[in-house]
């Protein structure tokens, strides 16, 4: 029975680190796009201000 209880453990640990896994990638992937999204509204807003600037 020991046997059993420990694949079991194991399962649950093995299935435990590949969430915990994928939810970190999540989490930089969303880093990432927040980033990219913060620059290029600093570039879009860069542009409109150069524009009002050239009016």
């Amino acid at each position: 029975m020991l046997t059993v209880e420990s694949e079991a453990k194991v399962k649950t640990k093995v299935c435990f680190e590949e969430l915990l896994k994928t939810h970190s990638d999540l989490i930089c992937e969303r880093k990432k796009l927040k980033k990219n999204i913060g620059k290029s509204r600093g570039k879009i807003s860069n542009q409109g201000k150069s524009m009002d600037l050239r009016q």
